[in-house]
């Protein structure tokens, strides 16, 4: 079972086939560029080998020359890979200049070694921002999709700030953007009515990110996780928290699922309107270990149908400690400082 191919699915209006299981190079992992260009690029070409053909990169990781590395040592052909990359939106406090958005864009070819990016996406856009990037900055895309240097326009949200998906839920009302993607995982399922079904409505492919976070990888830790999310105010005393975390235990203990990471991405790959789902590592094991889930059998009916129900409706979580959260920040700061946009 574990040889198949990894199936795909059509990526919104695209016209594109995208795999389930994208390759992230972003997050902490950033592929594992911290062990190397050449380690972060053998992943990378690990990753395609495995069945993927979705490999999303950003201005903001570092990671865009790495990407182009691994397909070059993969040895397949643009054609076969599906670029996702991201540019920010801001120089300092202040909004790019379109003139200063398509440089960034042309670097982005540069870095990756194409002369087109199937999808760009501006990144982590707050809902404050929206109407500026959509007004000022989105007729550049629609300039450069003209030229033939990128083929569909994308937008993400930054949801460790709008984890109701305000920003998102205009942008796919607004009709522009052709991609979208969105955080969406067992304890932030507010996306389902909010963003997958209009997005799937109207066309518009969706690629999911934050399907497990750090407290999604053991039950303890998620359980203490929930418990102080209720002690902070970010979640409602009603929520009962021993009682969800035992609903995924016993899904696990059943055998439906092999851990609680493997609950997690089945789960989140189950989902109506969602096309593909990035995972992240810098590890050729857990590369391997997700690329397994990935292949599992759905899960069972009522098991999917408990799990969405016993944390339905909470929005306010992402799944990552306010630690985290401080370490990404510092990390966001560090890279923006490097590119020049500090």
């Amino acid at each position: 079972m574990l040889d198949a191919a990894m199936p795909t699915r059509p990526f919104g209006r695209t016209g594109l086939d995208v795999s389930v299981m994208g390759f992230g190079a972003g997050g902490f992992s950033r592929a594992g560029l911290g062990q190397g260009e050449g380690h972060a690029a053998g992943m990378v070409a690990a990753a395609i080998e495995a069945g993927v053909n979705v490999l999303d990169t950003a201005e903001m990781y570092g990671t865009e020359p790495a990407v182009a590395a691994g397909i070059a040592r993969a040895g397949v052909g643009r054609e076969a890979i599906v670029i996702s990359t991201k540019v920010g939106y801001r120089e300092g406090r202040e909004l790019r200049s379109p003139a200063a958005l398509e440089e960034a864009v042309r670097e982005r070819l540069r870095l990756l070694r194409t002369e087109y990016v199937d999808v760009l996406h501006v990144h982590g856009v707050t809902p404050e921002d929206y109407e500026r990037v959509r007004d000022e900055l989105r007729p550049v895309l629609e300039r450069l999709q003209s030229d033939g240097v990128v083929r569909w326009a994308g937008i993400t949200e930054g949801f460790g700030v709008d984890t109701g998906h305000r920003m998102l839920q205009r942008a796919i009302a607004d009709g522009c953007w052709d991609v979208v993607m969105v955080g969406f995982n067992l304890v932030n399922q507010s996306a389902r009515e909010r963003v997958l079904g209009p997005a799937r409505a109207a066309g518009i492919g969706v690629m999911d990110m934050f399907a497990v976070r750090g407290a999604l990888r053991d039950f303890e830790v998620l359980t203490g996780y929930l418990e102080r999310r209720i002690e902070d105010g970010q979640l409602g005393a009603e929520v009962d928290v021993r009682a969800a975390v035992a609903t995924l235990r016993r899904a696990v203990d059943a055998g439906a699922a092999a851990s609680l990471t493997d609950l997690a991405y089945r789960f989140v790959r189950e989902e109506p309107g969602i096309d593909t789902v990035l995972i992240g590592t810098g590890n050729p094991e857990h590369l391997r270990a997700n690329r397994e889930s990935f292949l599992r059998p759905p899960l069972p009916d009522d098991v999917l149908a408990e799990l969405r129900r016993v944390l339905a409706g909470v929005d306010t979580l992402n799944a990552q400690e306010p630690r985290q959260r401080r370490g990404r920040r510092a990390f966001v700061r560090r890279v923006l400082s490097r590119i020049g946009l500090g």
